[in-house]
């Protein structure tokens, strides 16, 4: 993927981060989420965030909250994948960060320490670090062939060079001559996407976010389904069966042995 010039001097300036976080009737955790952002010592960051025409009082919140937010728009979308995208259009920010409203930073200077504290090459499209799951379980970001098996990459712990987005936006399928967005796996097309095109990462050992349970359908079937499309997709049907049969026992033993 090819890389935007960039000066000298620009490179050595603190970059804009946008945060983005796609939300829907998140009335209990949205103040503290805002709140969390805005408690990070960085300064250059800008936070968007993208309703989906909640039916609850986030609406009323973000308006309250609206000083303390630089940019917000609530309507209906297709999804968590279509809000991304929209909070892609909107954002200025050199690196990318996508967050849930129920995520949030390790510390205070979480930002501080990946962007200030650490030496980012000038190549590098892809920063990753390491997550802290629901569960307690640290989990380290992996840019490697694991993801021909399943997503490696949770978006918790990785910032995105925005010129990433000028060929690529969160995608879905055609069903019955209709798009289709993503319910769960968007993030795993993308991560395979960037990883197949030679994407330059650089890999930061510390944590970046303690992950909240979230209201995904994680370890339901249609995860791993869109798993098993995405990867027919980009390597094709013959390469992709024995991650397939891997892909149908993962989910078998998590659906029945892990608690």
């Amino acid at each position: 993927m090819a890389l935007s010039k960039r000066s000298d001097s620009d490179l050595r300036k603190d970059p804009l981060i946008s945060i983005i976080t796609p939300v829907l009737n998140c009335e209990d955790l949205l103040e503290n989420h805002i709140q969390m952002v805005k408690s990070q010592t960085y300064s250059k960051i800008e936070h968007i965030i993208i309703d989906g025409g909640s039916s609850d009082n986030t609406v009323d919140i973000l308006k309250l909250k609206n000083n303390e937010i630089d940019y917000w728009i609530s309507e209906p979308d297709q999804g968590i994948y279509d809000a991304m995208n929209k909070g892609v259009d909107a954002a200025n920010g050199r690196w990318l960060f996508f967050a849930g409203v129920d995520d949030n930073f390790l510390s205070r200077q979480t930002l501080e320490q990946v962007f200030k504290r650490h030496k980012i090459a000038a190549a590098t499209q892809l920063i990753c670090g390491k997550v802290i799951r629901s569960d307690g379980k640290l989990i380290k970001s992996r840019f490697n062939n694991l993801l021909y098996y399943k997503n490696t990459l949770p978006h918790q712990g990785v910032f995105y060079r925005r010129d990433i987005f000028e060929d690529y936006r969160y995608s879905g399928f055609k069903k019955k001559n209709q798009h289709h967005f993503y319910k769960i796996s968007g993030d795993y097309h993308l991560n395979l996407f960037l990883f197949m095109n030679g994407v330059k990462h650089q890999f930061l050992d510390c944590v970046i976010m303690r992950c909240g349970h979230g209201k995904s359908m994680a370890g339901s079937f249609t995860g791993y389904l869109e798993e098993i499309i995405i990867r027919h997709f980009f390597i094709g049907h013959s390469k992709s069966i024995i991650f397939d049969l891997l892909s149908v026992l993962r989910y078998f033993r998590q659906r029945f042995f892990i608690n």
